[in-house]
């Protein structure tokens, strides 16, 4: 169970064993119903390029299941919680709708259903191909899952279908909140309302920002991730949101929660996993936050795409501090220019925020993951971006993470300034990746200190985004030898130790939680992923600690004091 809840309306959940085909030839766009014959069985959800069977195959894939409605319905709702990485979707032979946003929660309107049996036809095409699917390409340095990365379900949609309220803290310390009711039609005339246990429900014109007190409110932190519960009704519609009253802001260039300071302590946090893809069952999601939690972390960041509820509904409830963002990795100044992008761009922020909006743990939102920030495209499309992040919602942070340290021109609009380097580790000389490698990285986060502070608020926060070393597990030798766990571990000791000496960072967030299956190497290609892994993870992709994690543990236990 995760929120939103729909306590009065009927939901059928598709989740199970559909009839499959891959299809190698034909491309989405051009699959019609006498294409929809099937010769297998696949999962959803699923990654079906993770099957043995269709392992690193690129296709259109195309998936089938029928089910039953025993009462007519004036219009329905398809909801798909994640999926790559295009999509197109029939309903009994008619299609009803598509998306190019892999990782987003998409909803399809399916128009009147009679009562009786239905056929359901979705397929998804995981090919990278720049010119048909602009978010996702080729060179990104994490894989392409193909697949229903999580739910799919049917909502049949009473008269008065309650889509979301968006809850919004406007004073932690009085629990006043603002609430905005959204329908799947035109707002009804009155709603009624009610906080957690409370018997009595409230009357609330539905059509305005309504400004209220949580009573008996109790603050949500890291420490005490303490939640609410709002439920709306309609005259015949119902909707339960979980929500935390909590402030997260600035201040004299620290980051603050409910006014206080917080370092963060983190980690890179990929939806990736040897046998399941993307579609990670919910004892591995629960798995990773308690073994991040174990490294005396207190943030992760969900990199590089927008999160599943459920995941964020778990960060909740653990106190974990989260940032959430748009799916992008390395895009150049072309596509940054390009019409196309920066509509898909904004499209998929605008679902993120209304997806996640009710998240206490989600205090940051960014997006395009080391874009080239250095050029006038990269400048105009964080000024497009940010104005969008804030049109949907003020209350939160606004970054992106940046790895053009010397001559980053965008870090303008952003609330904090968040940054990529691997001194140590990636480029430089033989002499910076032996045991003495410490000088090298303070020298090099002083020098991203010094360039954003010769141009940026000096109150503005820092924080390091990405910061580590690769890893193969289970390699064990001298630490002065790369792709060995002691050389990570070492590693590792120097940069959180060096970092956390540099008083203008607020926060670390390693490269990363585990090793994650990244683009498989094509003939010729150069770049250090043996066998297609960033193993970059302080765990390797079965959840084994590597070294590294004790470090991570020891030296996290005591961060310092802001």
């Amino acid at each position: 169970m995760h929120y939103p809840l729909y306590p009065k309306r009927d939901i059928i959940p598709l989740d199970g064993l559909w009839d499959f085909r891959l299809e190698r030839q034909k491309l989405l766009e051009d699959i019609t119903p006498e294409d929809f014959h099937f010769d297998d069985w696949m999962s959803v959800p699923g990654c079906f390029d993770t099957n043995n069977q269709y392992k690193h195959l690129r296709g259109t894939a195309l998936y089938h299941t029928t089910f039953q409605t025993s009462s007519p319905a004036e219009d329905a709702l398809l909801k798909f919680d994640g999926f790559g990485l295009q999509l197109k979707v029939w309903l009994d032979g008619k299609p009803i709708g598509s998306s190019k946003l892999p990782y987003s929660a998409i909803e399809m309107r399916t128009g009147p259903l009679p009562a009786g049996p239905h056929e359901l036809v979705a397929v998804l095409d995981n090919r990278l191909d720049p010119q048909r699917m602009k978010l996702f390409l080729d060179y990104y340095d994490f894989y392409a899952f193909g697949g229903f990365y999580r739910s799919v379900s049917l909502h049949l949609l009473p008269k008065e279908a309650i889509s979301r309220v968006q809850i919004r803290t406007l004073d932690w310390e009085a629990g006043r909140v603002s609430l905005d009711f959204l329908f799947e039609g035109e707002a009804p005339n009155t709603v009624k309302y009610r906080f957690d246990t409370e018997t009595e429900f409230h009357e609330a014109n539905p059509r305005q920002t309504l400004v209220t007190s949580v009573p008996n409110f109790r603050l949500w932190s890291p420490e005490h991730p303490e939640l609410h519960t709002l439920e709306v009704q309609t005259a015949d519609d119902a909707i339960v949101e979980q929500f935390g009253v909590r402030q997260v802001a600035t201040g004299d260039g620290k980051i603050l929660i409910n006014g206080k300071p917080v370092y963060l302590c983190g980690v890179n946090r990929h939806q990736s996993h040897p046998e399941f893809g993307a579609a990670e069952p919910a004892q591995l999601e629960i798995e990773d936050i308690q073994n991040i939690r174990r490294m005396n972390c207190n943030f992760i960041r969900g990199c590089h795409y927008s999160q599943g509820q459920r995941f964020l509904d778990t960060c909740d409830r653990t106190g974990m501090l989260v940032w959430e963002e748009s799916l992008g990795w390395g895009n150049a100044a072309e596509q940054l220019k390009d019409p196309e992008f920066i509509e898909l761009q904004k499209e998929q922020i605008r679902l993120m925020i209304r997806n996640s909006i009710n998240h206490p743990s989600v205090i940051i939102w960014a997006f395009l993951n080391e874009f080239h920030s250095h050029t006038p495209e990269g400048h105009n499309i964080t000024k497009i971006l940010t104005q969008t992040i804030r049109d949907e919602d003020h209350s939160r942070l606004v970054t992106f993470a940046c790895h053009r340290t010397q001559d980053d021109i965008s870090n303008e609009f952003t609330d904090i300034i968040s940054v990529n380097s691997y001194p140590g580790w990636i480029g430089g000389s033989i002499e910076e990746k032996r045991q003495d490698r410490a000088p090298w990285i303070r020298k090099r986060f002083l020098e991203i200190v010094d360039y954003m502070r010769s141009w940026q608020p000096s109150n503005k926060p820092m924080i390091v985004s990405e910061v580590g070393a690769s890893c193969l597990y289970g390699f064990h030798d001298d630490e002065s030898i790369q792709w060995t766990e002691e050389f990570q571990a070492a590693f590792t000791r120097d940069a959180i130790r060096e970092i956390f000496a540099i008083p203008e960072y607020c926060g670390i967030t390693l490269w990363h939680y585990c090793d994650a299956n990244t683009f498989v190497l094509k003939a010729g290609d150069i770049r250090s992923k043996p066998l297609a892994i960033n193993a970059a993870g302080l765990f390797d992709q079965y959840r084994r600690p590597k070294l590294a994690a004790n470090v991570v543990r020891e030296l996290f236990s005591n961060p310092p004091t802001l």
